[in-house]
């Protein structure tokens, strides 16, 4: 009998009802609310670690581990906008809520921001905006079309918080969004339309002409249909490369890196072919439809629709459905369209008429200025997909409006990032805390999300940064990563460390 007291005491705890702060109790109280257009398919106690994404869509990234449980809350605004809130138990909670952004074509969710802000104490909340990645045809509902472009994300924070309010008995004290590449774009379009939503945001490569890099997409793709054994992988890659070591000491030091590539000029034609030479280098018509690439898009006048690419830049060889379902579905109302009668200036002035808020260039962010919000901006300066130029001179124009660099300052910070791709990848250290995951130090020196909290929270406004490279779990390399338009120049020893490097302001530089 004294053996088998324990046992039944052990059954009868485990019978006892959780703790009324606990996911379960916090899963609960969802099922019972009712907040207006929200429909909650799925209100589900959830274990800290990595068994939520088994057999779960990897979206675009891969799924991340949680460090606490949580309440798993799946549903959908207005009948379409599906998405996903995730909320800690009442003591875990820190007070705020994370809004995560989507990349590309959306139609997805942030499985990756997901549990970062879970596992920080956040309510944490992502949408797909209205349709699904599998829907080819999405973009022919204007609807659709609407919802992806802003209102999803902007509805996502308001029923959102209200969810979170009901279930914690107070609404969130403090409001974040995150999000790169199309999530970064989203964050813009946050900040210019809907500046009450959150009281900081983190964008990364966010195109702010994405109408004009849609057009550039589409062009690119035709271009390759129209000559598609001209140029492999391997001819890019050495395009690619060239260009990076020939600007690599323009900077102080060769170390594979280039701080600003605008401050180099390379001439692919230095790579076509010399007479007996049959390896590492280019014909005369592949340099002549490289150059073409690199070379700022022109529309039929003559007119340059953008700024082309930088030295060092991969071509990015992807085949954008976002920029085909643009195109053929949104303006021309077709399910399948072959491009023929793509005309670059044309289809950029019917962008701005069928999808106005596609577009997420308004530097007058008044509004959000007034209201005390903070915006720290990051992007790769070898980003294929949205031009690193474009990301800077959306915020020189947003410094020119708001008031000049020191006005500008007070709210707004833009960090460049040598040798790395689009949101993360390349030779350079990628890893800063943006959208994705945590820095692997997760302060306010090395973590952009950290450092934007305490800016809003603090009054601690965030300087140089350092960004680090992770190959198999550990630290390789570190770099200063200094607020634009300083750069980081590098002053002695060891290259591959951020305290080698120190910030100065350039006396010029291009644009």
């Amino acid at each position: 009998m004294r053996l088998l007291m324990p046992v039944a005491a052990l059954l009868l705890a485990s019978a006892a009802p959780p703790p009324a702060d606990a996911p379960d109790a916090i899963c609960a109280g969802v099922t019972g609310l009712d907040i207006p257009d929200v429909t909650i398919d799925a209100a589900t106690p959830t274990a800290k670690g990595s068994a939520w994404a088994v057999g779960m869509p990897t979206g675009r990234g891969q799924p991340a581990a949680t460090t606490r449980p949580f309440c798993r809350v799946q549903g959908k605004i207005e009948g379409s906008i599906a998405f996903e809130l995730w909320l800690p138990a009442k003591a875990e909670w820190n007070g705020k809520f994370l809004g995560t952004g989507v990349g590309g074509a959306a139609g997805t969710f942030n499985f990756q921001d997901l549990p970062r802000g879970v596992s920080r104490g956040y309510a944490a909340a992502t949408t797909d905006t209205g349709h699904k990645i599998s829907d080819p045809a999405w973009m022919l509902d204007p609807k659709a079309r609407d919802n992806y472009t802003h209102r999803a994300n902007h509805l996502l924070a308001v029923k959102s918080k209200a969810i979170a309010a009901a279930v914690y008995g107070k609404a969130p004290a403090r409001s974040y969004f995150i999000g790169c590449s199309g999530g970064g774009r989203q964050g813009l379009k946050e900040l210019q339309l809907y500046p009450s939503d959150y009281d900081g945001i983190v964008t990364g490569a966010n195109g702010p002409k994405t109408p004009e890099m849609t057009v550039r997409r589409m062009w690119e793709i035709l271009q390759r249909d129209a000559h598609p054994n001209l140029m492999s992988p391997a001819d890019w890659k050495l395009i690619a490369d060239k260009g990076t070591e020939a600007c690599d000491a323009a900077d102080g030091v060769k170390d594979g890196l280039v701080e600003d590539p605008r401050a180099c000029t390379f001439k692919i034609a230095s790579l076509q072919c010399k007479p007996g030479q049959t390896g590492g280098c280019l014909s005369a018509e592949q340099v002549k439809f490289a150059d073409s690439f690199y070379a700022p898009l022109r529309d039929k006048s003559g007119r340059a629709i953008d700024a082309g690419l930088l030295a060092g830049v991969l071509v990015d060889s992807g085949r954008s459905q976002l920029a085909i379902g643009t195109f053929g579905q949104a303006i021309r109302g077709l399910k399948d369209w072959d491009g023929k009668d793509f005309d670059a200036a044309k289809d950029l002035a019917a962008i701005d008429r069928v999808m106005p808020n596609l577009r997420a260039d308004n530097p007058d962010v008044s509004a959000f200025k007034k209201r005390g919000g903070k915006l720290i901006q990051y992007t790769g300066w070898l980003d294929g997909a949205v031009a690193a130029r474009m990301v800077v001179e959306y915020h020189e124009a947003l410094t020119k409006r708001m008031g000049g660099p020191a006005a500008t300052a007070k709210f707004a910070r833009m960090y460049m990032l040598p040798g790395v791709h689009h949101c993360a990848g390349g030779p350079g250290p990628d890893q800063i805390g943006g959208s994705g995951r945590d820095a692997p130090t997760p302060d306010a020196q090395h973590d952009l999300l950290t450092a934007l909290e305490n800016w809003v929270e603090k009054g601690q406004s965030p300087q140089a940064m350092i960004a680090s490279k992770v190959e198999n779990g550990a630290v390789t390399r570190t770099r200063l990563i200094c607020p634009y338009p300083q750069q980081s120049k590098y002053k002695g020893g060891d290259p591959n460390k951020a305290t080698s490097f120190t910030c100065t302001t350039p006396r010029s530089r291009r644009t």
